[in-house]
């Protein structure tokens, strides 16, 4: 029995991928070297998973972006609301091999023979932080999911399990996972194209909002600023910080995120200085196949005038250079942006590049680059958003106020008295989290999760029900499942 069984996660035949190892589970997790390697599998299969559907997932339904180009795509399918259940993003194989392989590591890593407690408690930690990560992803994506926390050793006897709704999932899965990997991580793992304990906080936070527990992301929030610092007051030792700079956090995402070597150590952070950036996800382009180029570069544009799959959307567009329009300016705009010259003036979203500069085809060719799940300034909007809620409004404006004093306009940031209503605080919230994290795989995430879908969407693409908050399932999976899953309603 292959011990990264591809379809062990689900007992339908519709994850029919091939295994990624022939080492019969029976050889493997002996020791610490089979254990790094399963780890590094984890990893490994959850960058293959993520690197299209980071985008299909996070930015491509939302009112961030439209097309650069009218050319048949899934992107396009998505950005313009046409739906079908054959769109790679449609299907959660990819997610549920990544889940199989934490099953087997979790059931089998309390066996190894490791000496250091530490370490073996780390690696049980990041197994069950990962697991907790995908079914986060599936249950955002696609509402109700079937769970699977055993592995299954045999396809064909398996037990077709139905679907689990998304309260109990984030409740009874996700948090307690989370909270295991609170509990068992090793604090001096610092790499963060591996979870730490600050990304453990991050993700738990973020599926405590998700389940409506506002007090206790607001928890799980004090204590991320406890152990690494706060915004206004950091720790001097702490490897994760809020950058009050934007000049030095454009050079984060310049040159802390490209062309960083892999490693396997996790006491050694390849991704430069104490900076923003909490987990990402490292892709190693010649190692996730494909065409060998940055999607990232591919997407949002390689530079000034080149081409890119989307563009800004008019509506945010208008924004931000109604954000340059008067003083002080919105520094914002010169460092997220760059002019992308068609039949009319748009803008790439240019985070990822030098200002002013271009990146050649050829000079992406087997690069290493990251995705970022979660930076610092991810936190300081989030407990913004958890304040909100808790209605304790002063301290929301006040967060929102440190971010925007970093571009440059912390004195335009909005009174008590400019609302008249929670939502629209919390509208107002969710306008400054888009114009900070454009380009980084949040805007949809956070429409749905407030139930601003149809509000915001519908004058752009006609999404008209909050049934298509969530992505249809494959309809590879609902004929291979016999029945056993319905289609989400709307599909």
């Amino acid at each position: 029995m292959a011990i990264m069984l591809a379809a062990a996660a689900c007992s339908c035949s519709f994850i029919n991928l091939d295994p990624v190892s022939e080492i019969p589970e029976d050889r493997m997790w002996k020791n610490q070297r089979d254990v790094n390697a399963g780890i590094a599998e984890i990893y490994s299969s959850f960058r293959t998973a993520l690197r299209s559907n980071w985008f299909s997932w996070g930015e491509m339904r939302s009112d961030n972006f439209v097309l650069y180009q009218e050319l048949p795509s899934e992107f396009r399918n998505l950005i313009l609301n046409q739906m079908t259940t054959d769109l790679a993003c449609t299907s959660w194989a990819s997610l549920y091999k990544v889940i199989s392989n934490t099953n087997f590591a979790i059931r089998n890593i309390p066996g190894a023979e490791i000496t250091d407690q530490v370490l073996k408690d780390d690696y049980l930690a990041q197994a069950y932080a990962m697991r907790a990560l995908c079914y986060f992803y599936a249950v955002r994506v696609w509402g109700a999911v079937p769970v699977y926390l055993e592995p299954v050793d045999n396809i064909a006897a398996a037990e077709v399990k139905g679907r689990t709704p998304m309260e109990e999932v984030l409740r009874n899965v996700i948090i307690p996972d989370l909270e295991k990997a609170e509990e068992l991580i090793n604090p001096s793992n610092v790499e963060r194209k591996r979870i730490s304990r600050a990304a453990v906080y991050c993700i738990l936070a973020d599926a405590q909002m998700w389940a409506g527990d506002f007090e206790a992301a607001d928890a799980t929030i004090d204590r991320f600023m406890s152990a690494y610092g706060s915004p206004v007051a950091p720790k001097s030792n702490s490897r994760y910080k809020f950058e009050p700079d934007i000049v030095n956090l454009k050079n984060s995402f310049v040159n802390h995120l490209n062309d960083r070597a892999g490693d396997n150590n996790p006491t050694v952070d390849e991704y430069g200085e104490p900076n923003e950036f909490i987990f990402v996800i490292h892709q190693n382009i010649s190692e996730a196949g494909l065409n060998n180029y940055s999607l990232i570069w591919n997407v949002l544009g390689c530079g000034m005038g080149q081409g890119s799959t989307v563009v800004l959307s008019p509506k945010l567009q208008n924004v931000y250079e109604a954000s340059i329009s008067k003083a002080p300016v919105d520094k914002r705009f010169e460092n997220y942006l760059c002019g992308s010259k068609s039949s009319m003036e748009t803008y790439q979203v240019h985070k990822y590049m030098a200002n002013g500069s271009s990146v050649n085809y050829q000079d992406v060719i087997d690069c290493q680059t990251a995705y970022p799940v979660y930076r610092y300034t991810d936190v300081v909007l989030m407990q913004a958003e958890v304040k909100a809620n808790l209605d304790k409004w002063q301290e929301a404006l006040d967060l929102i106020r440190i971010v925007l004093n970093r571009a440059g306009t912390g004195s335009r940031t909005a009174k008590l008295s400019d609302f008249a209503s929670r939502d629209e605080l919390i509208d107002y919230i969710l306008d400054q989290k888009q114009f900070e994290q454009v380009g980084e795989g949040k805007r949809w995430f956070d429409l749905v999760r407030n139930h601003r879908v149809v509000k915001v969407m519908n004058p752009i693409n006609g999404i008209d029900n909050e049934n298509q908050e969530l992505f249809p399932i494959h309809q590879s999976i609902l004929n291979l499942c016999n029945g056993a899953y319905q289609q989400n309603p709307g599909y």
